[in-house]
């Protein structure tokens, strides 16, 4: 019954509001199964058009091509977008302004911020097609696993602290049979309140952080955890290790798939139930792996998108690091493959009173104060104090240093001792990757084994 109301439900907002993302869903069915050379003339085709809209309309690119002395015109290929510099976050604070198109929108263009897998917060622009073409290219990889509208599903997520819902998407996600729980400042109690909701609400999917719902498939145990007959888990927004989809798959009996999104780019690549690694959306997005830090290793992501016109988004550098997956996928899909992102080690942060607190909670936390923290790092050493490193911004005082602490000591509890040390930056690992939340408490880290 759900599934009807749901496809009657996006007909009709389809029907209203000029919405495509169904549209964009049967051409991308299409797509999956062309063959490669298909692929990637069509690919050539949008990195082109694409690149001669950045040249006309963006002040940045136009710098950018009168550099090279070339135009767009000039590149034959998509090996020569290699030879345009990556575009990267400090760029966007930087050069924000002369990174958006003077040209007309095409529809409605929405101001998003994320803070990555680094902590640092990142503003764009996105208008509404490129937003459908996201949303479908998502639901997309959800069919792969039989997932479509009005599967009933539970996402576990940082919703406390993002903006509320309207009264529309709260009565769209009760007629489409989605859940929403807040993973963020969780104790044993809220963990028993959750699953006891999961048990009445009986979700077949769940959707979580992997680390926050470790922590908390940990504390309910296996027993609860197979009660709730859930039959996959989708995780994100954090590197998936081998040791916790081991154990996730261990304690709900049910296989985890890996999905690497982000805010600037939405679904960038989803796990194959057929075959090894993970499906890039090439039909959307142009992925580079560059060279690795290492002698051998993962290399850098540099992520092109070919739909995002009012702020093009043109070798991207991420902050990621994967690692590329050569040959073709027993399932047929000629899209190219990941065989790991290794670049999101997001730990859960626990408080002397046992409340839990994913990764990503800090960097909704310090997002409004994106202008006085150039970029940040969260350490645990023990139960009861985090030290918490922080390269000041160009709105950085002594008022905002309060502030902060304030902000942190109602979230986290009276009990935390709060280090605050201002350093003039925060370098990555010597595999390039970089951890913006570490907990150096064995207990709480995912994958260290339950005593």
């Amino acid at each position: 019954m759900g599934r009807l109301v749901a496809d009657i439900l996006d007909r009709l907002i389809e029907r209203r509001t000029g919405r495509r993302y169904r549209a964009y869903l049967r051409e991308y069915r299409e797509m999956e199964r062309w063959p490669r050379e298909r692929l990637e003339t069509w690919r050539w085709e949008r990195l082109r058009a694409l690149l001669d809209h950045a040249w006309r309309t963006v002040p940045y690119w136009k710098e950018v091509f009168d550099r090279l002395g070339a135009r767009p015109g000039d590149f034959r290929s998509l090996d020569h977008l290699r030879l345009l510099p990556p575009m990267t976050k400090r760029l966007i604070e930087e050069r924000g302004d002369d990174l958006v198109s003077r040209a007309p929108s095409r529809g409605p263009v929405s101001l998003k911020s994320t803070g990555g897998s680094t902590g640092r917060n990142t503003w764009f622009r996105i208008d509404r097609e490129t937003h459908d073409r996201r949303r479908a290219a998502g639901r997309l990889t959800e069919e792969w696993d039989g997932v479509v509208p009005g599967t009933r599903t539970a996402i576990l997520w940082g919703a406390s602290l993002e903006t509320s819902p309207s009264r529309a998407a709260r009565l769209y996600d009760l007629l489409t049979g989605r859940f929403f729980f807040s993973a963020y400042g969780i104790d044993e109690d809220d963990i028993r309140r959750w699953f006891d909701r999961l048990e009445r609400f009986r979700p077949e999917v769940i959707s979580s952080y992997p680390s926050i719902l470790l922590h908390a498939a940990r504390l309910a145990g296996k027993k609860r955890c197979r009660r709730l007959g859930v039959r996959l888990i989708y995780t994100s927004a954090e590197a998936l290790y081998p040791p916790v989809r081991e154990e996730l798959e261990d304690l709900f009996g049910a296989p985890v798939r890996n999905r690497y999104a982000s805010r600037e780019f939405g679904v960038i690549a989803s796990d194959c139930p057929e075959g090894e690694g993970l499906h890039v959306m090439d039909m959307r997005l142009i992925v580079e792996v560059g060279e690795s830090p290492l002698l051998e290793g993962p290399g850098e992501l540099l992520i092109t998108d070919l739909d995002n016109w009012p702020m093009p988004f043109i070798r991207y550098r991420i902050e990621d690091v994967g690692v590329p997956l050569e040959g073709a996928c027993p399932c047929g899909r000629s899209w190219g493959r990941l065989a790991s992102i290794d670049g999101r080690s997001l730990d859960v942060i626990v408080t002397p009173e046992g409340k839990a607190f994913g990764g990503t909670f800090f960097t909704i936390v310090f997002r409004p104060f994106d202008r006085a923290i150039r970029q940040f790092q969260v350490v645990q050493d023990r139960r009861d104090r985090i030290r918490v490193r922080l390269v000041p911004g160009e709105a950085w005082s002594p008022d905002r240093r309060a502030e902060i602490l304030a902000v942190l000591r109602e979230k986290l509890g009276p009990r935390m001792i709060l280090d605050v040390e201002e350093v003039d930056e925060i370098p990555p690992l010597p595999s390039g990757k970089r951890r913006f939340v570490v907990s150096e408490i064995e207990s709480s880290r995912p994958g260290a084994g339950v005593p």
